[in-house]
């Protein structure tokens, strides 16, 4: 029996430069390794008719995006709004597809993503679909060895009919790299795109908009 996993890549970057579409990657290979086909749509250019006939013929569903500002890009927002408008006027399945979200933040710690996590699991139940579960990341989507462990180890579960397991999690919620290692990364960072466009310190440091006294 084939059984169908569809992608969908909510990253403006795209679905081959994106840290998102490599992300998803990872995730993917046990379930092709099972099998399994998978096919991967860009949510920014993908075509609506497309997009719902791939829903309809997939028995597993994929999220993977950035973090935009504790939620998701406007583009994969209006997406979900459009799939849910068309589920909601289509029969009920006997079956209904499975729903993971994957979703990548540039801070370093994974936890920034939960609000939007929120949002995942809240339009996988406005859309029907079965959640089958979360994976959070930090650092833009860095593949570091235990990263890639926690993604195969949920790939490999997904293949086999069940959620991402809370082992993946345990591997994945914790930071890459130091706070502070961060955050002089961050500092020297700035300071020489500033120097690079004619800036001072002064003037990565400039409050315009303050209330003078």
């Amino acid at each position: 029996m084939n059984r169908d996993a569809l992608v969908l890549i909510g990253s403006p970057k795209g679905i081959e430069k994106s840290a998102s579409a490599r992300v998803s990657l990872v995730l993917t290979e046990p379930l092709e390794t099972a099998g399994w086909s998978v096919k991967r749509l860009w949510l920014y250019d993908a075509d609506e008719d497309e997009l719902l006939t791939s829903i309809l013929s997939a028995d597993l569903i994929i999220l993977s995006s950035p973090l935009y500002f504790d939620s998701l890009p406007a583009p994969v927002i209006r997406r979900m709004e459009v799939v849910v408008e068309k589920r909601r006027r289509t029969p009920v399945e006997e079956k209904a597809p499975r729903f993971v979200s994957i979703l990548n933040c540039g801070f370093v710690e994974p936890k920034h993503n939960e609000t939007a996590q929120r949002i995942c699991r809240r339009f996988a139940s406005r859309a029907r679909f079965e959640w089958y579960g979360s994976i959070s990341l930090g650092c833009a989507g860095a593949m570091r060895r235990r990263i890639r462990r926690g993604l195969i180890i949920a790939g490999e579960a997904l293949s086999k009919g069940f959620p991402v397991p809370p082992k993946v999690k345990r591997l994945t919620k914790k930071p890459l790299i130091p706070r502070l290692a961060y955050i002089v990364g961050g500092n020297v960072t700035w300071r020489r795109i500033a120097k690079k466009n004619g800036l001072s310190k002064g003037d990565l440091l400039a409050q315009p908009y303050k209330p003078r006294p």
